[in-house]
């Protein structure tokens, strides 16, 4: 009669893979207290790096009349942020009221290092329509009150307890 069981081995290789499954996934199922801000962060990151992209690669993305498909504008309020429905409506006083926005409402407070509300761009349009080296490079600019201004300091964006920044190179991305 043969005896029955695992081997030493065998007992070995599977505490090895559920201590690999267990290093890789737990830290992924993190539902902590901060969870939302970190969520709304990683939104609000891959919709500037969205704007940035649009900027890059189209002369007219940030031009009024744009559609939300092609619109390279984000608007950042003290409660929303998102890319506007129509490039013209990012720029009305009274848009966190109307219009669809690609984003967020948020539940808690947004706060930056500029003067909320803002619109950010990553670049400009050259003469002819054509891109400015500015927007090749992806490099950011803020509007308020209608006046552009290159960004020339880092910006910090605050969800809570998590915080983007926007280098003035024209890297996105939140800090740790």
């Amino acid at each position: 009669m043969k005896p029955s069981g695992f081997t030493l081995v065998e007992v070995l290789a599977v505490v090895v893979l559920l201590g690999i499954l267990s290093a890789v996934a737990v830290p992924r199922l993190s539902f902590g207290p901060g969870i939302e801000q970190r969520l709304d962060a990683e939104r609000l990151v891959a919709l500037l790096r969205l704007a940035q992209l649009r900027a890059m690669n189209d002369p007219d993305a940030f031009n009024s009349g744009q559609p939300l498909a092609q619109c390279g504008r984000l608007v950042l309020t003290t409660t929303r942020f998102g890319i506007a429905d129509n490039c013209d409506d990012a720029l009305a006083d009274s848009y966190p009221q109307q219009g669809p926005l690609l984003g967020i409402n948020q539940s808690q407070a947004i706060s930056a290092t500029e003067s909320l509300p803002f619109i950010i761009q990553f670049g400009t349009t050259a003469s002819g329509g054509l891109l400015s080296e500015e927007a090749w490079l992806g490099r950011p600019y803020i509007e308020q009150a209608g006046s552009l201004v290159r960004v020339t300091s880092p910006v910090d964006i605050s969800l809570g307890g998590v915080t983007v920044r926007i280098e003035p190179e024209g890297y996105v991305h939140d800090l740790p």
